[in-house]
């Protein structure tokens, strides 16, 4: 009977070791999540940033391509006005 009490402890001990690793990993998880619910937050923030700037940047390409365009297509017709004056003239 003195062996099965002691084998029955020895269980009883391991169950123990066990039940509070596994309350210590779960502790480590809640508090894993925690930090990446933090994470997570502040990468919603830049993102919203990042598609606000990507915006403007899109918008702005835009608006020089065209001034550019329309900048082009002046010169264009300036210097085709300047070789009409020069040859007629």
């Amino acid at each position: 009977m003195s062996e099965n009490n002691q084998t029955m402890l020895e269980i009883q001990r391991s169950l123990g070791r066990i039940e509070a690793q596994g309350e210590a990993i779960k502790a480590h998880l809640e508090r894993q999540d925690e930090r990446m619910d933090k994470i997570d937050g502040r990468l919603d923030g830049v993102d919203t940033r990042l598609r606000a700037v990507e915006t403007k940047a899109a918008v702005n390409g835009a608006l020089m391509g065209t001034a550019a365009s329309v900048g082009m297509a002046l010169v264009i017709e300036g210097l085709k006005a300047f070789v009409k004056t020069k040859g007629g003239g």
